[in-house]
């Protein structure tokens, strides 16, 4: 089960792909097919970004009426005090 930071990461990694799409689409001369190619790889990327927001605010909705927990990484010392 993932922790809403981990959906938090999904969702920025998602952006940032978005991002340097769309930097290739307004920025770089393309061919017309590379355009839409272009285009179509970023309306996926949109789509995902939807699902993962959703996913997201599932979560957070379900911990904050505990419904499920908030799992966090145990935090392991490697080394002594």
């Amino acid at each position: 089960m993932l922790s809403i930071g981990d959906w938090i990461d999904k969702l920025v990694i998602e952006n940032i792909k978005i991002f340097n799409v769309r930097e290739k689409l307004l920025t770089t001369d393309l061919s017309d097919e590379d355009y839409v190619e272009l285009y179509l790889t970023m309306m996926k990327l949109v789509e995902s970004r939807a699902k993962l927001s959703n996913a997201l605010d599932t979560k957070i909705k379900n911990v904050v009426s505990r419904k499920e927990k908030n799992n966090f990484i145990e935090r392991i010392r490697t080394y002594n005090e």
